[in-house]
């Protein structure tokens, strides 16, 4: 039996929305001062998914803090601006109000980023015949696999399905190595250095390079590139950055699937926090069919 599970990136679609719709329109926020931008559209992304996908289980996935990397190295996403309270507002309200409401049991590990809780869930979660995983970050292109796909989001308009082929396109080389293209590269959103002179093009030509090809030798490919002689002067920086780039996949993670929320309560939470644009009987109905609520039968729209 064929069965479909969704992993939700949440802290990543979270900023992204939330950054383009406050850019766009202002800060979202209700009649009663509640910030509402980020959790919006963050829905939006994922009501627009499950319409359009039919998935057995959903679980959406957040950073709980206390994020291991920042120890190996001080520079670690020191880029970040602090949330302001604007933001954990809304954000809490996601997590802890609307998600409930709404059937889904959101997973965090204090310790772990978001990332390796899903590259985890994604690599144990056997008894589901596909996995995707709803992401705008493409760190988790690392996790594609012959089970494992990833839903690119930019924009409503720009979402990309991403198999094994498609980050062949997009970087030159297998996903289980885009933890050793990042290393050498760099990775500017989480504040990584790289090895100068050593771009995204010349990191793929040195991994093609060092790749195992079955020959007789201990070494495994990050000793080769390594020993590469583009890297040799830089080894250290090359294994440090793979300490912090390189995602933790057997986290032991307890989590529950979705339960389908009862119609009247997805009316309530919409009134409640005034997304009036989902309580159109057309919109609500698609909601309400794609949360499987019980007893729903579509209505005439």
């Amino acid at each position: 039996m064929n069965r479909k599970l969704l992993l939700l990136d949440t802290n990543a679609l979270f900023h992204r929305s939330r950054n383009a719709l406050r850019s766009s329109t202002g800060e979202l926020t209700t009649s009663f001062g509640q910030p509402v931008s980020g959790s919006y559209g963050v829905l939006n992304t994922l009501f627009s998914t499950l319409e359009n996908n039919n998935y057995d289980s959903v679980l959406p996935v957040y950073d709980a803090g206390g994020n291991f990397r920042k120890k190996e190295s001080e520079t670690y996403k020191a880029n970040r601006v602090a949330p302001d309270n604007s933001f954990k507002a809304d954000f809490s309200l996601l997590l802890e109000e609307l998600f409930f409401h709404l059937g889904f049991t959101p997973c965090g590990m204090y310790g772990y980023e978001a990332d390796d809780i899903i590259a985890s869930v994604a690599k144990k979660a056997i008894g589901f015949s596909a996995v995707d995983i709803l992401t705008c970050d493409r760190d988790l292109l690392a996790c594609v696999s012959h089970r494992i796909n990833v839903i690119l989001f930019n924009s409503a308009k720009k979402i990309r399905r991403c198999d094994t082929d498609a980050v062949l396109e997009i970087y030159g080389i297998y996903p289980y190595e885009i933890r050793y293209l990042k290393s050498l590269s760099g990775d500017g959103s989480d504040n990584v250095a790289g090895i100068p002179r050593i771009g995204d093009k010349t990191a793929a030509k040195i991994i093609i390079e060092c790749r195992l090809n079955g020959d007789s030798t201990d070494m495994t490919t990050a000793d080769r590139i390594c020993l590469h002689p583009k890297v040799r002067e830089s080894a250290g920086i090359f294994l440090s950055n793979l300490r912090v780039i390189s995602l933790v996949e057997d986290l032991d993670v307890k989590w529950f699937a979705n339960t389908p929320p009862d119609g009247n309560m997805v009316n309530a939470i919409f009134e409640q926090y005034e997304f009036n644009s989902y309580l159109k009987p057309a919109r609500l109905n698609k909601i309400k069919k794609a949360l499987r609520c019980p007893g729903f039968t579509s209505q005439t729209e």
